[in-house]
């Protein structure tokens, strides 16, 4: 009994190196008690151990996916999580070196796994993800998501053995002295490619009517409190005195097809001729097949341009296993299929170039990579309405504060509700709104095309961690 709560409490710690409590050293010390519980187990033992550790990691973390939709569909995502964590019971795990990095390389493989598989994948809860605190974070550039939870298990099992304490704890401060080092390596690179080119941005949260499922139900209503907020904006004294180059709105700010339903489109083309400036709006659109959900550039110059988010969230925008998935939930009736888009598309806005990435894109590694290594700034454009005052928001922002540091650019991210912000080239939060507050944010940004090895080499981690963990599991077979 000891142990299974030593292992339940070790599962929630986890959790908590996320927001809403985002202590990121309790992911290290979580993970050394979750291994303790594995060394010299027997088979049954493993199994119980992994998945309790797992289930009350996913549970709390995820928690937030049952706000308005019920216990059950969280659940069931918290379990189905949690099942990949069985693979930690495959292997008789010891109190050594080769076992810790074995462990290391299998935790980044798992990881990855969840964020492929199934459906597209679901890589929310990364150890990567929570560790833009530590240390190692500024390894993020150099080896990503994947390699910084690799490198924060090889320091955390070694250092958790008393037999490796001093060599580890040399080893770390060399390591994070190399890191620190090439990160002035690469603000020199950033600082000379930037030169002088900035661009004024403003994001628009505008607010949902009520903050909940059924927040499109009136989606006029959602589209005016952007208008609205958009139109005292341009009347006020910060646009007369610095007038921004780009105006953007989040994910689902105008949930009837903005070009196709007059009222929109006219009040589209007010705000056009008021500002005279280059306009972003998340919305959906009509298409031959389907709905679509889109970014439209509306240039000043008169042109319209639009990108089709590619990566669709399953259960979300769309329905897999749809007989079953009813059956579970009778609110999976209610969404119609989204179609998934199929080319980038580069916007431009004066020197400003980039493709952007609509909610759930961030965690694809290679969709985030591709359109990420086309910019010279980020823009990430989402909707939390659905998740209420839940932490998603916050966790979803961590994930972008993360993405801009392995890029090392500045990050526009605008939500309907929260949380609207900017990030700098170093995953820090320069400039953010209120949740639930409709307000306009204005920042004038700096742009480069400086491009970090992982925005050059994404599938190189990926490959050393298999070849890693190949490496001990065939010396370990061969003993």
């Amino acid at each position: 009994m000891v142990k299974i709560i030593k292992t339940l409490l070790a599962g929630v710690l986890l959790s908590a190196s996320f927001p809403p409590i985002n202590l990121w050293f309790l992911a290290p010390i979580s993970l050394a008690i979750f291994y303790s519980q594995l060394v010299n187990s027997q088979l049954k033992r493993r199994l119980q151990t992994s998945l309790i550790y797992a289930f009350f990691f996913f549970a709390p973390l995820l928690h937030w996916s049952s706000i308005f939709v019920g216990a059950l569909p969280w659940l069931i995502l918290a379990l189905g999580e949690s099942l990949f964590f069985l693979l930690f019971a495959t292997v008789n795990w010891q109190k050594r070196s080769a076992d810790y990095v074995k462990f290391a390389s299998l935790w980044a493989l798992v990881e990855l796994a969840r964020e492929k598989f199934p459906f597209g994948g679901f890589g929310w809860g990364r150890v990567g993800f929570s560790q833009i605190q530590s240390p190692l974070s500024f390894y993020l550039p150099i080896i990503g998501v994947t390699g910084l939870s690799f490198l924060t298990l090889i320091f955390t099992l070694h250092f958790a053995d008393k037999k490796f304490r001093r060599q580890t704890f040399i080893t770390l401060v060399v390591t994070v002295a190399l890191g620190y080092s090439y990160e002035k390596i690469i603000d020199n690179q950033i600082s000379q490619d930037a030169k002088t080119n900035t661009l004024r941005v403003t994001l628009i949260q505008g607010g949902v009517p009520q903050a909940n499922l059924n927040f499109n139900s009136v989606p006029m209503a959602v589209f005016n409190k952007h208008f609205e907020t958009t139109s005292k904006y341009l009347e006020s004294k910060d646009f007369a005195t610095r007038p921004a180059d780009l105006i953007i709105w989040p994910e689902n700010a105008s949930d009837l097809d903005p070009i196709r339903t007059k009222a929109i489109a006219d009040k589209i083309a007010n705000l056009k001729e008021k500002g005279g400036v280059d306009l972003l709006i998340g919305g959906v659109l009509d298409g031959k097949n389907g709905p679509e959900n889109a970014a439209i550039h509306y240039r000043s110059s008169g042109e319209t341009v639009k990108y089709v988010k590619r990566d669709l969230a399953p259960f979300g925008e769309y329905i897999p296993l749809r007989t079953l998935a009813e059956k579970i939930s009778p609110l999976a009736r209610n969404v119609v299929d989204f179609q998934p888009g199929k080319v980038r598309q580069l916007f431009k806005v004066k020197t400003g170039e980039f493709i952007p990435l609509i909610c759930f894109e961030l965690l694809d590694d290679k969709v985030f990579t591709e359109s990420a290594s086309e910019s010279n700034f980020l823009v990430s454009m989402t909707n939390n309405a659905t998740f209420g005052k839940s932490p998603e928001a916050a966790q979803q922002f961590l994930i972008a504060r993360v993405r801009a540091y392995e890029m090392r650019k500045v990050a526009a991210v605008v939500s309907t509700t929260g949380y609207t912000g900017f990030i700098n080239s170093k995953g820090g939060a320069t400039l953010q709104a209120d949740q639930f507050k409709s307000i306009a944010l204005s920042k004038e940004i700096t742009l480069h095309n400086f491009r970090t090895p992982i925005s050059k080499h994404r599938s190189a981690p990926e490959f050393a961690v298999i070849v890693i963990f190949a490496i001990t599991f065939i010396r370990r077979k061969n003993e």
